[in-house]
Protein backbone atom coordinates (compact mmCIF):
# COMPACT_ATOMS: atom_id res chain seq x y z
CA UNK A 1 0.00 0.00 0.00
CA UNK A 2 1.19 3.52 -0.78
CA UNK A 3 -0.19 7.03 -0.34
CA UNK A 4 0.10 9.48 -3.22
CA UNK A 5 -1.22 12.91 -4.16
CA UNK A 6 -2.69 13.33 -7.64
CA UNK A 7 -4.99 15.67 -9.51
CA UNK A 8 -8.63 14.54 -9.10
CA UNK A 9 -9.15 14.75 -12.86
CA UNK A 10 -6.23 12.40 -13.50
CA UNK A 11 -7.92 9.39 -11.87
CA UNK A 12 -9.39 6.63 -14.02
CA UNK A 13 -13.16 6.65 -13.40
CA UNK A 14 -14.05 3.49 -15.37
CA UNK A 15 -15.48 1.81 -12.25
CA UNK A 16 -17.91 4.68 -11.81
CA UNK A 17 -20.23 2.88 -14.24
CA UNK A 18 -21.12 0.57 -11.32
CA UNK A 19 -21.81 3.32 -8.78
CA UNK A 20 -24.29 6.15 -8.31
CA UNK A 21 -22.97 9.66 -7.71
CA UNK A 22 -26.06 11.63 -6.59
CA UNK A 23 -25.93 15.36 -7.11
CA UNK A 24 -27.09 16.16 -3.53
CA UNK A 25 -24.22 14.07 -2.16
CA UNK A 26 -21.70 15.92 -4.35
CA UNK A 27 -23.07 19.30 -3.23
CA UNK A 28 -22.81 18.26 0.43
CA UNK A 29 -19.26 16.99 -0.09
CA UNK A 30 -18.25 20.28 -1.73
CA UNK A 31 -19.26 22.03 1.49
CA UNK A 32 -17.41 19.49 3.62
CA UNK A 33 -14.19 19.74 1.59
CA UNK A 34 -14.37 23.52 1.65
CA UNK A 35 -14.83 23.73 5.42
CA UNK A 36 -12.92 20.69 6.71
CA UNK A 37 -10.63 19.59 3.91
CA UNK A 38 -10.12 15.96 2.86
CA UNK A 39 -10.60 13.79 5.93
CA UNK A 40 -9.82 10.38 4.39
CA UNK A 41 -7.97 9.23 1.29
CA UNK A 42 -9.60 8.02 -1.88
CA UNK A 43 -8.75 4.43 -2.81
CA UNK A 44 -7.40 3.38 -6.20
CA UNK A 45 -5.70 0.46 -7.92
CA UNK A 46 -2.67 0.94 -10.15
CA UNK A 47 -3.27 -0.40 -13.65
CA UNK A 48 -0.28 0.35 -15.84
CA UNK A 49 0.12 4.13 -15.87
CA UNK A 50 -3.40 4.73 -14.52
CA UNK A 51 -4.91 4.87 -11.06
CA UNK A 52 -8.36 3.26 -11.23
CA UNK A 53 -10.61 4.76 -8.54
CA UNK A 54 -12.62 2.19 -6.56
CA UNK A 55 -13.73 4.23 -3.55
CA UNK A 56 -14.42 7.96 -3.19
CA UNK A 57 -16.37 8.86 -6.32
CA UNK A 58 -18.40 11.56 -4.56
CA UNK A 59 -15.24 13.10 -3.07
CA UNK A 60 -13.53 13.01 -6.46
CA UNK A 61 -16.47 14.78 -8.14
CA UNK A 62 -16.58 17.38 -5.37
CA UNK A 63 -12.82 17.96 -5.61
CA UNK A 64 -13.09 18.54 -9.37
CA UNK A 65 -15.97 20.97 -8.83
CA UNK A 66 -13.95 22.89 -6.24
CA UNK A 67 -10.97 23.03 -8.56
CA UNK A 68 -8.61 21.27 -6.13
CA UNK A 69 -5.21 20.61 -7.63
CA UNK A 70 -4.45 17.51 -5.53
CA UNK A 71 -6.26 14.80 -3.58
CA UNK A 72 -4.75 12.14 -1.33
CA UNK A 73 -5.14 8.60 -2.69
CA UNK A 74 -4.41 5.24 -1.10
CA UNK A 75 -3.09 2.85 -3.76
CA UNK A 76 -3.81 -0.86 -3.23
CA UNK A 77 -3.05 -3.99 -5.26
CA UNK A 78 -6.09 -5.90 -6.48
CA UNK A 79 -7.09 -8.06 -9.43
CA UNK A 80 -9.84 -6.74 -11.76
CA UNK A 81 -12.43 -8.99 -10.09
CA UNK A 82 -11.27 -7.99 -6.60
CA UNK A 83 -11.55 -4.33 -7.62
CA UNK A 84 -15.23 -4.81 -8.35
CA UNK A 85 -15.75 -6.75 -5.13
CA UNK A 86 -14.26 -3.86 -3.15
CA UNK A 87 -16.94 -1.53 -4.55
CA UNK A 88 -19.37 -3.56 -2.46
CA UNK A 89 -17.26 -4.72 0.46
CA UNK A 90 -16.12 -1.22 1.41
CA UNK A 91 -19.76 -0.16 1.81
CA UNK A 92 -21.19 -3.15 3.68
CA UNK A 93 -22.27 -1.11 6.70
CA UNK A 94 -24.49 1.36 4.87
CA UNK A 95 -24.94 -0.84 1.79
CA UNK A 96 -25.14 -0.01 -1.89
CA UNK A 97 -28.31 0.98 -3.68
CA UNK A 98 -30.25 -1.97 -5.06
CA UNK A 99 -29.58 -0.96 -8.66
CA UNK A 100 -25.85 -0.72 -7.90
CA UNK A 101 -25.88 -4.25 -6.49
CA UNK A 102 -27.71 -5.49 -9.59
CA UNK A 103 -25.19 -3.89 -11.95
CA UNK A 104 -22.25 -5.24 -9.98
CA UNK A 105 -23.55 -8.80 -9.71
CA UNK A 106 -24.54 -8.87 -13.39
CA UNK A 107 -21.09 -7.69 -14.48
CA UNK A 108 -19.33 -10.27 -12.33
CA UNK A 109 -21.60 -12.93 -13.82
CA UNK A 110 -21.76 -11.82 -17.47
CA UNK A 111 -18.37 -10.16 -18.02
CA UNK A 112 -16.15 -12.02 -15.56
CA UNK A 113 -17.85 -15.40 -15.93
CA UNK A 114 -18.33 -16.10 -12.23
CA UNK A 115 -21.05 -18.45 -11.02
CA UNK A 116 -23.66 -17.39 -8.50
CA UNK A 117 -21.85 -19.34 -5.77
CA UNK A 118 -18.51 -17.71 -6.66
CA UNK A 119 -20.06 -14.25 -6.60
CA UNK A 120 -21.65 -15.00 -3.22
CA UNK A 121 -18.28 -16.10 -1.82
CA UNK A 122 -16.56 -13.04 -3.27
CA UNK A 123 -19.10 -10.59 -1.85
CA UNK A 124 -19.67 -12.59 1.33
CA UNK A 125 -23.38 -13.06 0.55
CA UNK A 126 -25.61 -16.11 0.13
CA UNK A 127 -26.16 -17.40 -3.41
CA UNK A 128 -29.90 -16.63 -3.10
CA UNK A 129 -29.00 -12.94 -2.64
CA UNK A 130 -26.99 -13.14 -5.85
CA UNK A 131 -29.81 -14.91 -7.71
CA UNK A 132 -32.37 -12.26 -6.75
CA UNK A 133 -30.18 -9.46 -8.09
CA UNK A 134 -29.42 -11.31 -11.30
CA UNK A 135 -33.16 -11.84 -11.81
CA UNK A 136 -33.89 -8.15 -11.20
CA UNK A 137 -31.18 -7.12 -13.65
CA UNK A 138 -32.63 -9.46 -16.26
CA UNK A 139 -36.21 -8.26 -15.78
CA UNK A 140 -35.52 -4.50 -15.73
CA UNK A 141 -35.52 -2.51 -18.96
CA UNK A 142 -31.96 -2.25 -20.36
CA UNK A 143 -32.50 1.48 -20.86
CA UNK A 144 -33.35 1.89 -17.18
CA UNK A 145 -30.42 -0.25 -16.05
CA UNK A 146 -28.07 2.13 -17.86
CA UNK A 147 -29.84 5.18 -16.42
CA UNK A 148 -27.80 6.39 -13.43
CA UNK A 149 -30.83 8.15 -11.94
CA UNK A 150 -32.70 4.86 -11.51
CA UNK A 151 -31.12 4.50 -8.08
CA UNK A 152 -33.12 7.51 -6.89
CA UNK A 153 -36.35 5.49 -7.19
CA UNK A 154 -35.69 3.22 -4.24
CA UNK A 155 -35.65 -0.55 -3.95
CA UNK A 156 -39.42 -0.93 -3.55
CA UNK A 157 -40.18 0.85 -6.81
CA UNK A 158 -37.45 -1.04 -8.67
CA UNK A 159 -38.76 -4.43 -7.51
CA UNK A 160 -42.30 -3.53 -8.59
CA UNK A 161 -41.12 -2.15 -11.94
CA UNK A 162 -39.32 -5.41 -12.68
CA UNK A 163 -42.70 -7.19 -12.70
CA UNK A 164 -43.88 -5.10 -15.69
CA UNK A 165 -43.01 -5.23 -19.41
CA UNK A 166 -40.03 -3.03 -20.28
CA UNK A 167 -42.08 -0.42 -22.19
CA UNK A 168 -44.38 0.05 -19.18
CA UNK A 169 -41.38 0.36 -16.86
CA UNK A 170 -39.97 3.18 -18.97
CA UNK A 171 -43.34 4.93 -19.22
CA UNK A 172 -43.90 4.91 -15.46
CA UNK A 173 -40.36 6.07 -14.69
CA UNK A 174 -40.87 8.96 -17.13
CA UNK A 175 -44.12 9.85 -15.35
CA UNK A 176 -42.39 9.74 -11.94
CA UNK A 177 -39.67 12.10 -13.16
CA UNK A 178 -42.06 14.46 -14.93
CA UNK A 179 -44.17 14.83 -11.79
CA UNK A 180 -41.17 14.67 -9.42
CA UNK A 181 -42.49 11.75 -7.42
CA UNK A 182 -40.37 10.47 -4.54
CA UNK A 183 -39.39 6.81 -4.08
CA UNK A 184 -42.44 5.92 -1.94
CA UNK A 185 -44.92 7.62 -4.29
CA UNK A 186 -43.28 6.00 -7.31
CA UNK A 187 -43.58 2.56 -5.73
CA UNK A 188 -47.23 3.25 -4.89
CA UNK A 189 -47.95 4.46 -8.44
CA UNK A 190 -46.42 1.33 -9.95
CA UNK A 191 -48.50 -0.84 -7.62
CA UNK A 192 -51.69 1.04 -8.55
CA UNK A 193 -50.85 0.59 -12.24
CA UNK A 194 -50.27 -3.15 -11.74
CA UNK A 195 -53.62 -3.58 -9.99
CA UNK A 196 -55.55 -1.53 -12.56
CA UNK A 197 -56.95 -3.78 -15.28
CA UNK A 198 -59.01 -1.14 -17.10
CA UNK A 199 -57.03 0.71 -19.83
CA UNK A 200 -58.86 3.94 -18.99
CA UNK A 201 -57.87 3.65 -15.33
CA UNK A 202 -54.25 3.22 -16.34
CA UNK A 203 -54.51 6.26 -18.59
CA UNK A 204 -55.77 8.29 -15.63
CA UNK A 205 -52.82 7.09 -13.52
CA UNK A 206 -50.40 8.21 -16.23
CA UNK A 207 -52.06 11.59 -16.76
CA UNK A 208 -52.85 12.40 -13.11
CA UNK A 209 -50.46 10.43 -10.88
CA UNK A 210 -50.57 12.77 -7.89
CA UNK A 211 -54.35 12.96 -7.89
CA UNK A 212 -54.58 9.17 -8.22
CA UNK A 213 -52.19 8.68 -5.30
CA UNK A 214 -54.15 11.08 -3.11
CA UNK A 215 -57.40 9.32 -3.99
CA UNK A 216 -55.82 5.94 -3.20
CA UNK A 217 -54.81 7.28 0.23
CA UNK A 218 -58.29 8.68 0.82
CA UNK A 219 -57.05 12.27 0.85
CA UNK A 220 -59.02 15.29 -0.25
CA UNK A 221 -58.49 16.04 -3.97
CA UNK A 222 -59.34 19.47 -5.38
CA UNK A 223 -62.01 20.07 -2.75
CA UNK A 224 -63.75 16.75 -3.32
CA UNK A 225 -65.06 14.73 -0.40
CA UNK A 226 -62.81 11.76 0.32
CA UNK A 227 -65.69 9.89 1.99
CA UNK A 228 -67.58 9.32 -1.30
CA UNK A 229 -68.52 5.70 -1.71
CA UNK A 230 -70.67 3.45 -3.86
CA UNK A 231 -72.33 4.88 -7.01
CA UNK A 232 -71.32 8.47 -6.24
CA UNK A 233 -67.63 7.54 -6.09
CA UNK A 234 -67.97 5.47 -9.27
CA UNK A 235 -69.56 8.45 -11.02
CA UNK A 236 -66.78 10.80 -9.96
CA UNK A 237 -64.03 8.38 -10.98
CA UNK A 238 -65.72 7.72 -14.33
CA UNK A 239 -65.94 11.44 -15.09
CA UNK A 240 -62.23 11.83 -14.27
CA UNK A 241 -61.43 8.93 -16.59
CA UNK A 242 -63.60 10.43 -19.33
CA UNK A 243 -61.64 13.67 -19.07
CA UNK A 244 -58.32 11.77 -19.20
CA UNK A 245 -59.40 9.76 -22.26
CA UNK A 246 -60.48 12.97 -24.02
CA UNK A 247 -57.04 14.47 -23.48
CA UNK A 248 -55.44 11.28 -24.73
CA UNK A 249 -57.47 11.46 -27.96
CA UNK A 250 -56.41 15.07 -28.42
CA UNK A 251 -52.75 14.12 -28.01
CA UNK A 252 -53.07 11.37 -30.63
CA UNK A 253 -54.58 13.82 -33.10
CA UNK A 254 -51.91 16.45 -32.36
CA UNK A 255 -49.10 13.94 -32.88
CA UNK A 256 -50.64 12.76 -36.16
CA UNK A 257 -51.90 9.38 -37.37
CA UNK A 258 -49.74 9.13 -40.53
CA UNK A 259 -51.27 7.05 -43.34
CA UNK A 260 -54.78 5.75 -42.56
CA UNK A 261 -56.85 3.80 -45.14
CA UNK A 262 -60.09 5.41 -46.31
CA UNK A 263 -62.31 2.68 -44.81
CA UNK A 264 -60.56 3.12 -41.44
CA UNK A 265 -61.21 6.87 -41.59
CA UNK A 266 -64.91 6.08 -42.10
CA UNK A 267 -64.92 3.77 -39.10
CA UNK A 268 -63.23 6.46 -36.98
CA UNK A 269 -65.80 9.03 -38.10
CA UNK A 270 -68.67 6.68 -37.18
CA UNK A 271 -67.09 5.87 -33.80
CA UNK A 272 -66.59 9.59 -33.12
CA UNK A 273 -70.24 10.31 -33.93
CA UNK A 274 -71.45 7.53 -31.63
CA UNK A 275 -69.10 8.63 -28.84
CA UNK A 276 -70.20 12.24 -29.26
CA UNK A 277 -73.87 11.36 -29.01
CA UNK A 278 -73.34 9.10 -26.00
CA UNK A 279 -71.09 11.57 -24.17
CA UNK A 280 -73.48 14.43 -24.83
CA UNK A 281 -76.47 12.48 -23.45
CA UNK A 282 -74.44 11.29 -20.46
CA UNK A 283 -73.08 14.72 -19.55
CA UNK A 284 -76.50 16.28 -19.97
CA UNK A 285 -77.87 13.69 -17.53
CA UNK A 286 -75.07 14.45 -15.06
CA UNK A 287 -75.75 18.17 -15.43
CA UNK A 288 -79.46 17.66 -14.72
CA UNK A 289 -78.64 15.58 -11.66
CA UNK A 290 -76.14 18.07 -10.23
CA UNK A 291 -78.57 20.89 -10.95
CA UNK A 292 -81.36 19.16 -9.07
CA UNK A 293 -79.03 18.63 -6.11
CA UNK A 294 -77.73 22.17 -5.87
CA UNK A 295 -74.59 21.63 -7.93
CA UNK A 296 -75.18 24.72 -10.10
CA UNK A 297 -74.73 27.14 -7.23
Amino acid sequence: MEIVSVGPSELDLSMRRLRQVPEPAVVAMVGSLRSKGQLSPLVAVRAGESLVLIDGFVRQAAAVRLGLSQVVVEVVELSPVQMKAQLYLRHRERGLLLVEECRLVAELHDSDGLTGVEIGDLLERHKSWVSRRLALHRDLSPHLIEDLSLGLLGGGAIRRLALLPARNQEELVAVARRHRLGPADTAALVELWRRATDPEARTYLIDHPREALRQARGERVEGRTPSLAGPARQLLESLCLLSAVSRRIQRVLEEGLFEVPHDAVCHIAEAAARAGDQCRRTLEAVSRWTGSHGGDR
